[in-house]
C-alpha cells in the first residue's frame, strides 16, 4: 500500500471530517489532513458516525464497525484490502 501512497497512522485521535479534511490529534498536536479516502478500523459495536458528514462522497464501513460480532481481524483486513483496491 505504501507504493500507492497510502499512509497508515496509529495512536491518533480522530476529531471530525469536513470540507477542510480529516481533523486529528497526533501526539498532542492537532492537524488537518488533506485526504482522498479514510479507512476507520475501530471497535466491536456497529458504528457509522461519519456517513452523514462526508458530504456525498462514498463511505465504506468495514469489520466490526459494519457488523459487530466476534473479533474477526481477518475479515476486517480482507474487507479493508478489497475496498483499498477499489479506491
Amino acid at each position: 500500500m505504501q507504493k500507492r501512497g497510502v499512509h497508515l497512522l496509529s495512536g491518533v485521535s480522530y476529531e471530525k471530517i469536513d470540507k477542510l479534511g480529516l481533523h486529528v490529534t497526533v501526539e498532542g498536536a492537532k492537524e488537518v489532513l488533506d485526504v482522498d479516502s479514510v479507512v476507520i478500523c475501530a471497535g466491536q459495536v456497529s458504528v457509522r458516525p461519519f456517513e452523514s458528514h462526508w458530504e456525498g462522497r462514498p463511505v465504506h464501513v468495514i469489520g466490526g464497525a459494519d457488523e459487530a460480532g466476534e473479533l474477526d481481524a481477518v475479515r476486517a483486513i480482507r474487507q479493508g484490502f478489497e475496498i483499498a483496491t477499489q479506491i
